[in-house]
């Protein structure tokens, strides 16, 4: 009941600050006719078009006429005898909205001022400005500019300032009307004498760095008078305007009347101030009532109000939608559409409604107390008056005899103003294909929210303003792609957020661009080394696409070179002091108006530096090899090794991050080639390096040496001096290893080996040398066998003269151990892993302690005298007894 009570209220009418005035005294016709008929185009003011006014009046004034906008007035009499006869068509300018004062500035003698113009186009200002109480020092300017600087004002002083929107000569009804102050002392008396001041308009573009933003957030709407019960029709007397040097056309007026004494009312809305300014919005609305003739049926349903061309007001609050949905369900929906610059509502009810007619209430909830408005249609859409920057709260109620029914509703949040501009929009990137087919790619920075249903990116393109294309993006999109485009071209682009309905636009964001030039080049190597690249390119030809010129880019060595070359100019260069081994990018465009080509690119590799040797290790029936990397761009560092021998295919492998390699099922008593080849680079851009060689023999024999414990520290190995397993095809002896390790799945007895000093603190050893660097037992060939015992140095520190150690062992490990010859040419000839044979003795029992006691002891270095011995032991066990003897003797 309440909603019911809230939709049927009492409303009142709007009258808008825009009017015209009609005056067809010079089409009046003879003999007087019963009445004149005046119908206008766009149909929007009051009275509505249609009304008609008495014979004998030549002038009607309407009210509530949208802003600015050129009015048809079609004329024509209704005779004595009935018939409807033309009188005349007229063309009528409707007066402007005022500007809306933004701020003013004032120094000692300037003055700027900025305003925001009113809707509409072609509207010019005039302002009126002179010493407070002092009008007869008025000046008067009129320009197009928004943002005025009046300078050679006095200091100290308070001015007055008018200003008027002007439409084709016609003024607005409203105007500005403030004071300012310039700054300073006040040294002039204007009561002797007269001065002119001097006014200069700044260029539309300009800025002020201290202007300031208010946003509008209220209409004004002055009330017209309700008529009589009795009175259907409105009919306008004349008004008389007489000019004066203040622009307000409204000062005299001069009423006919019939029947019925005119009624004036005049609105002042409160005035509006700053810190700086006093700004008062003044509005003049004279409207007068006759009786006439009752005109056309009204609209079917009668709801109380004045129909669908003139809505009226509700000041009753808005019922909360949650209410609404409780009671009413879920609404449908309202379409918006521009029509004859009103917005036009569209809905569709469900035909089980049953609707005899629609009641439309509409709120304008931007203003600072939101004001609502209703009217009532027959048919399923009505007309209402575009509110620009507003938001509006709109509901469409489904009639039935009168009454509000229930069955269905429809409602709408229509936001009037701009969309929001898009942030952002950029040209992320420009390209011109083999086929000569330009591209532009666009971006930008989407809202937070964006709603596709209401709204969409529209992108217009072409080359300067003409022959203009325009795509919509309706979908979000990480970017956009302009295509189809003539190469070395400038296009002008505007991109903006429009709605989807309504005429509505953001302000557009205008770039302009390039497309990039064709380029027909190729780029290719001459003379390449391992430090230097000769790098070539070929011409584009001009005829196929202009550009300006040639730009070569070098990449690699973690900086980038660019070189400009005129297009006479020769094409071959030589780059130096380059890294073995490294892939670097030449790349070639061409130039127009600095937008660079797609790029003609060659990955090229200069040559790696091969490995200075290969170390071979020789066993029964395989070979390992070993090498070191020394090309500093190792990371994508490829080996490719091979062996050939006579009567044998060669054999091929291809590593990657390796640096030893085992060869196996190789035939004994055969000389190999084995091959070592750098590979750098990747795809076309692969480079190798000379390749490294070495010939090795494979022994036929096998060798195991003797492994014997003594002690639980020490091992004393033995073996032969066998020449089927130390060829001397592979060179003379130099040096002979003994190799030790607790682990020998480890695979880590590289060419290099470890030293004592190296493995001691690990938990698991691994392969390690105990023989000197020099120890070479068959250096007289009388010597036949050689014995080398694990395990006898203390090694306190380390030698600068011998690397290698003869450290203690670890007790209760297992050890194994092999034997390594290397020759004097660096090949190295090894026997197979050899076993300790035996266990550790058990048959003496104080070994058996003393094993257990070394088991807890520290190693020999810890110790002032070296290692404790058994017999050590025993005599020190004698020592407490002698001084507890000792004690007794001296106590008695």
């Amino acid at each position: 009941m309440f909603l019911l009570i809230f939709l049927l209220a009492s409303y009142n009418s709007i009258a808008s600050s825009s009017s015209i005035l009609v005056d067809f005294t010079s089409h009046a016709i003879q003999p007087t006719p019963q009445a004149y008929i005046i119908e206008y185009s766009p149909p929007v003011g009051y009275p509505p078009s249609g009304s008609a006014v008495e014979g004998t009046t030549f002038h009607s004034l309407i009210n509530g006429t949208i802003s600015a906008t050129e009015y048809t007035v079609s004329v024509s009499a209704i005779l004595m005898d009935g018939t409807r006869q033309n009188v005349g068509e007229l063309a009528v300018f409707s007066s402007p909205d005022a500007p809306t004062l933004d701020s003013i500035e004032t120094t000692e003698h300037e003055a700027t001022i900025s305003y925001f113009p009113p809707q509409g186009q072609n509207i010019t200002y005039h302002i009126e400005y002179y010493p407070e109480e002092h009008k007869e020092y008025s000046n008067a300017i009129d320009t197009k500019a928004s943002l005025v600087r009046l300078r050679g004002l006095d200091s100290g002083t308070t001015f007055r300032l008018r200003i008027r929107s002007v439409y084709q000569g016609v003024f607005s009804q409203e105007l500005i009307d403030s004071t300012f102050v310039t700054q300073g002392t006040a040294n002039y008396d204007y009561s002797s004498s007269a001065e002119l001041y001097s006014v200069r308009t700044l260029p539309p573009n300009f800025n002020l760095g201290l202007q300031t933003t208010t946003e509008m957030t209220s209409y004004e709407y002055s009330k017209e008078v309700e008529e009589e019960p009795s009175i259907t029709t409105p009919l306008v007397s004349v008004i008389t305007t007489t000019s004066s040097p203040e622009p307000s056309f409204f000062t005299s007026t001069e009423l006919e009347q019939t029947t019925s004494n005119p009624i004036t009312t005049e609105t002042i809305p409160p005035s509006t101030t700053t810190s700086t300014e006093a700004t008062t919005t003044v509005r003049r609305t004279t409207t007068t009532t006759t009786s006439s003739k009752p005109k056309a049926a009204p609209v079917e349903v009668n709801s109380g109000d004045l129909g669908e061309d003139h809505p009226t007001e509700n000041s009753n609050a808005l019922v909360d939608l949650s209410e609404m949905l409780q009671e009413y369900g879920h609404p449908s929906e309202v379409y918006l559409s521009d029509e004859n610059e009103m917005l036009r509502l569209d809905w569709e009810a469900p035909e089980n409604a049953n609707c005899e007619a629609f009641f439309v209430n509409y709120t304008i909830l931007t203003l600072s107390r939101p004001r609502s408005f209703s009217l009532a249609t027959s048919d399923e859409h009505a007309n209402i008056k575009m509110f620009p920057e507003h938001t509006l709260d709109i509901r469409v109620f489904c009639m039935l005899a009168g009454a509000l029914s229930k069955t269905w509703w429809a409602h709408r949040i229509a936001h009037l103003s701009k969309p929001k501009a898009l942030e952002n929009a950029r040209v992320a990137e420009v390209n011109t294909d083999e086929f000569y087919v330009a591209s532009i790619k666009l971006m930008w920075d989407w809202p937070v929210y964006h709603d596709f249903e209401r709204y969409k990116i529209v992108i217009s393109y072409g080359i300067g303003r003409a022959d203009s294309k325009e795509m919509e993006v309706t979908n979000k999109e990480e970017f956009v792609l302009l295509d189809k485009l003539e190469p070395s071209n400038q296009y002008s682009i505007s991109v903006r957020n429009a709605s989807t309905e309504l005429s509505l636009t953001s302000k557009a964001t205008q770039l302009e661009q390039v497309t990039a030039p064709i380029i027909s080049s190729t780029v290719y190597p001459g003379q390449i080394s391992s430090n230097s690249i000769n790098i070539n390119f070929g011409d584009s030809d001009p005829e196929q696409g202009r550009f300006d010129y040639y730009l070569l880019t070098f990449s690699g060595n973690n900086k980038n070179i660019s070189k400009k070359v005129e297009m006479e100019h020769e094409k071959s260069f030589t780059f130096t002091k380059l890294i073995p081994g490294k892939t670097y990018q030449f790349s070639v465009y061409t130039v127009y108006k600095g937008v660079k080509s797609r790029p003609v690119s060659a990955d090229i590799t200069t040559y790696p530096l091969k490995v200075n040797q290969l170390f071979p290790v020789v066993g029964k029936d395989y070979v390992v090899l070993y090498w070191d990397i020394e090309n500093f761009a190792d990371s994508d560092c490829r080996f490719r090794l091979s062996y050939n021998a006579d009567n044998i295919p060669t054999v091929s492998v291809e590593l990657k991050g390796a640096s030893r390699h085992r060869f196996s099922g190789l035939k004994a008593e055969v000389y190999y080639t084995f091959t070592i080849t750098v590979i750098m680079g990747i795809g076309q851009a692969a480079a190798e390096s000379e390749s490294e060689m070495i010939t090795v023999a494979i022994p036929k024999g096998r060798l195991q040496p003797s492994i014997h414990r003594q002690g639980s520290r020490e091992l004393v190995v033995g073996f032969d001096n066998d020449l089927s397993v130390f060829s001397l095809l592979n060179g003379s002896p130099d040096n002979f290893a003994i190799i030790v390790s607790d682990d020998t799945s480890l695979n880590d007895d590289n060419y290099e080996l470890k030293s004592w000093f190296e493995v001691k603190d690990e938990d698991v050893w691994g392969a390690y040398r105990a023989s000197p660097s020099t120890w070479n037992p068959f250096d007289s060939e009388r010597v036949r066998r050689a014995a080398f015992t694990v395990g006898t140095d203390d090694c306190v520190k380390r030698n600068l003269d011998e690397p290698y150690c003869n450290g203690i062992l670890r007790a209760g490990t297992d050890y194994r151990v092999k034997i390594r010859m290397y020759t004097d040419t660096k090949v190295a000839m090894e026997t197979d892993w050899g076993k300790i044979e035996g266990a550790k003795n058990s048959d003496d029992e104080e070994e058996d302690e003393e094993e257990e006691e070394d088991d807890r002891r520290f190693p020999c270095h810890m110790y002032l005298n070296g290692c404790r011995r058994k017999a050590a032991v025993n005599r020190l066990s004698f020592i407490p007894f002698i001084i507890s003897i000792l004690i007794t003797v001296l106590l008695f």
